[in-house]
């Protein structure tokens, strides 16, 4: 999967959020929450019922600090904005902006699956998805797709969703963290803002260093060959969540932390092993290239 990075350049982030029953309480919630210094769009799909005007971008201003742009046809994304899909219309993320789209066969209008998928396929590490309360499953196949692209996946803790069925239909292996309604605002606003991390030739090198070898030690995996930016991007989502701003602090955290450790490693492995979970590869593998060595053998 490829990311256009200059097509989506304008901000580091971008956040996108799925629900259905018992969603729009816990969208005012949810915006009522963000602070107005929000440094990342966050586009919702709320399922509507599709044969009624929506006025859900009406009940957000209410409560939000954020201006609230219902999408018309094709809006181009911007920083510290909740963009709200109309009724019975899908909408996708292409080249930094959100577009209405219409034929997509019989998905809940709006699909929450086709605003993942389309955010994954665009943002790749740099979106974090949400999927509050609902019925169903729609958002469980984008929440995938989130997660191999190294994507951040978050649900709303299915014990005290109103709705639990849609937090619940991600795989476990999906979600990176779950949360309470009254805290997901604090953990979006803190993974969208990040740290600032040196960059890989900056003096960083050292306790980067120590890190993957703290790493190394616990979990056998040696990760230094791998590229440096990219761990590094994975370090300072743990770092934003665990509220702590320097590198070396946080290798200092790590020590006597094995389940951060292995929190670390398990955001690590997401993108590093997608090969391993590519079906056709190893069909491949199993048919002509293998037979061919065990022959020469």
């Amino acid at each position: 999967m490829h990311v256009d990075e200059k097509k989506s350049s304008e901000f580091n982030e971008l956040v996108v959020v799925g629900s259905s029953a018992g969603g729009i309480e816990a969208l005012s919630i949810l915006v009522s929450s963000l602070p107005k210094d929000f440094p990342a769009p966050i586009v919702l799909a709320q399922h509507l019922d599709p044969f009624r005007p929506s006025n859900l971008d009406q009940i957000l201003e209410r409560r939000s600090t954020l201006p609230i742009v219902v999408v018309q046809d094709s809006t181009q994304l911007e920083a510290g904005k909740v963009y709200v899909a109309p009724s019975n219309r899908h909408v996708a993320i292409r080249d930094g902006f959100v577009r209405l789209e219409d034929d997509h066969g019989n998905r809940p209008r709006p699909s929450v699956d086709l605003l993942l998928s389309s955010a994954a396929e665009s943002y790749g590490d740099r979106l974090i998805a949400v999927i509050l309360t609902g019925s169903g499953s729609d958002g469980a196949a984008g929440a995938v797709e989130v997660k191999k692209s190294g994507g951040t996946v978050i649900i709303q803790n299915p014990e005290t969703a109103r709705y639990p069925s849609m937090p619940m239909a991600l795989p476990p292996t999906a979600v990176d963290h779950i949360a309470d309604l009254e805290q997901m605002g604090s953990l979006i606003y803190d993974l969208a803002k990040g740290v600032d991390m040196p960059k890989p030739q900056e003096k960083s090198e050292d306790t980067l260093r120590d890190v993957l070898l703290m790493v190394n030690r616990q979990a056998h995996i040696d990760f230094r060959p791998y590229k440096p930016s990219t761990i590094l991007r994975r370090i300072a989502r743990r770092m934003a969540v665990m509220h702590i701003g320097n590198l070396r602090d946080y290798a200092n955290y790590l020590e006597g932390r094995p389940e951060e450790v292995a929190e670390l490693v398990m955001s690590f492995l997401i993108k590093v092993t997608e090969f391993f979970r590519d079906t056709q590869a190893f069909e491949y593998l199993k048919k002509n290239i293998l037979p061919r060595i065990i022959e020469r053998a």
